[in-house]
């Protein structure tokens, strides 16, 4: 299975990906090279062997139609006497052919069928019989030309000699290589092949560089008959080479140039959709097909197009609700300020005076909170923030934030709970300010929504810290348990502006347990009924984990 997926991994590189896509292209197309040189071989083999025995074939034929009835054995068996070879008359109905062979003889054509390592031959005698000859030769080449040059022989013997010349040219119309009678020596042979052309035997030339055979034979005193060139079968012709290698070209261009296509198509739609996004259109997205190195990269440019759509919403937003919480301190400090020239212009009592302006200074005080709540937000949003971790008393940090409430709103009841069962150690790994600001954030939310009960629980475990605020409020929605951590964010029941803050104050425990790898969570108390925020830490900040990117938004 590992191996498997190491595999896939590999696959999924795009640079493997085209190299296994060009090998395979040429691979393939090798071998579709090498079925069409053999296909292409077997009808070219066929058409060669028909060819070179369509003399003999003809010979036979006008030889084997002179003879009477009853002398057809007789012909037969000189023949093969003669010959070497055993031609055998039989009627077509005690071979197994297929139509197409059958027509094929119907059109007076030789047939050809392979048979082991012999070739066997079907001569059609007329349209109208229904016998053949047929034979099987091992040796073509070799036996056509012995049996064609003896044919040939007594053909031009029984011909009278001022007519030889006439009768050797209506015979060549059936030859696919030329027949020649010679007045002269041949000047290609030697004394040894001489000396055999005298004592009436056939010699036979073969040339290297043509890869032809010639043969001789001596038809009189002073006559002699050429054979050939008889051309041997070239398996790999010039023209069928370069034939195939450009279909392989071809073929191997269209077969890179598809795939290759594939690839531009794809990286096309991301640089459309790049463009489209760098022109402002921030809903542009790249469909995703497969698991390769273009797909992941896909959907990693649709991972940032959402994180850029989701921070330019996130700032509006933030702009937005800045503007809406700063118009409302700054229209009282405005009022107040008239009402300071009214008062002053009237001669009204000091002590009226600085009530207005003890009003301007709360203010002032809220405007400053707002802007420390808004800078230590941004402060929390920066890429790879790094925090001071020191091992701390983290029940006693709690406990200590938990006090000063409590000595603050004394109209609540306050329970404060540690939950440590195995008597671990309370001493984790936080930097104490933010966790602080954490602490202090949950317990004024709670302050601020709960009706009677609030209780503050810490869980002491062996990998984790756990610390659950929980008030007797109205608690929150499920499907809001979301939302109520962005910033400037008010659900629309009793957590309004009524109840004071910002919207920012849950956004900023979120980045604090982010920043310590933990995670925030909000649920409905199981004790008091309200809503319960649950903050888990890790004990141990570890310096060879992976420093954290951008919170998300």
């Amino acid at each position: 299975m590992l191996n498997f997926n190491r595999l896939r991994k590999r696959l999924g590189n795009i640079f493997l990906r085209v190299y296994l896509g060009v090998l395979g292209a040429f691979v393939g197309t090798l071998l579709l090279s090498i079925v069409l040189v053999y296909f292409t071989n077997q009808i070219r083999l066929e058409a060669y062997y028909e060819e070179l025995l369509s003399g003999l074939f003809a010979t036979l034929k006008e030889d084997f139609l002179a003879v009477p009835n009853d002398q057809e054995t007789q012909w037969l068996d000189n023949i093969n006497d003669t010959l070497g070879i055993k031609i055998t008359l039989s009627k077509l109905a005690d071979h197994t052919l297929s139509p197409r062979q059958l027509t094929r003889l119907g059109e007076q054509r030789l047939l050809l069928t392979k048979e082991a390592d012999q070739l066997q031959v079907f001569f059609p005698i007329s349209p109208t019989s229904q016998h053949v000859l047929t034979t099987q030769l091992s040796r073509v080449t070799e036996q056509q030309a012995s049996a064609s040059i003896y044919l040939l022989l007594r053909s031009l013997q029984n011909t009278p000699v001022a007519l030889r010349q006439e009768r050797l040219a209506k015979l060549s119309q059936h030859f696919s290589y030329p027949l020649e009678l010679l007045e002269e020596q041949p000047e290609a042979t030697d004394l040894l092949q001489k000396r055999r052309l005298m004592r009436g035997e056939q010699v036979v030339l073969f040339s290297d560089t043509e890869r032809s055979i010639i043969s001789y034979v001596q038809l009189s005193c002073n006559r002699w008959l050429k054979v050939g060139p008889v051309y041997l079968f070239n398996p790999y012709p010039t023209a069928l080479i370069a034939s195939i290698f450009l279909a392989s070209l071809v073929v191997l261009a269209l077969s890179i140039g598809w795939f290759l296509h594939g690839l531009e198509s794809r990286l096309r739609h991301l640089e459309r959709a790049s463009s489209q996004l760098a022109a402002g259109n921030l809903q542009a997205r790249v469909k995703i097909f497969g698991d390769d190195f273009i797909s992941k990269l896909a959907i990693a440019f649709n991972r940032m197009a959402e994180q850029l759509q989701r921070l330019l919403r996130t700032q509006q937003e933030m702009i937005h609700a800045v503007s809406h919480e700063l118009r409302t301190p700054v229209a009282r400090i405005r009022f107040g300020i008239q009402m300071i020239e009214d008062l002053s212009e009237d001669g009204s009592p000091q002590a009226m005076i600085a009530k207005q302006v003890y009003g301007i200074d709360q203010d002032i005080d809220e405007l400053d909170t707002l802007i420390d709540e808004i800078l230590t937000y941004a402060r929390l949003g920066q890429e790879k923030l790094q925090l001071q971790f020191i091992r701390q008393d983290v029940t006693g940090l709690t406990e200590e934030i938990f006090a000063r409430f409590e000595r603050t709103n004394l109209k609540l009841n306050f329970s404060f709970v540690i939950n440590n069962p195995a008597n671990l150690s309370p001493e984790v790994d936080v930097e104490g300010r933010y966790f602080q600001r954490a602490i202090q954030n949950l317990i004024g939310n709670a302050v601020r929504y709960a009706k009677q009960h609030i209780r503050i629980s810490c869980h002491l475990e062996n990998d984790a810290f756990r610390i659950d605020v929980e008030d007797d409020g109205l608690g929150i929605p499920e499907k809001d348990c979301q939302r109520i951590f962005m910033p400037f964010s008010r659900l629309d029941d009793s957590r309004t502006r009524s109840s004071g803050g910002y919207g920012l104050g849950l956004s900023i425990v979120q980045r604090i347990i982010y920043w310590h790898r933990g995670s925030a969570l909000v649920d409905r108390s199981p004790n008091l009924g309200g809503a319960r925020f649950s903050l888990i830490f890790p004990r141990t900040q570890s310096d060879k984990l992976p420093p954290l990117e951008v919170p998300p938004q």
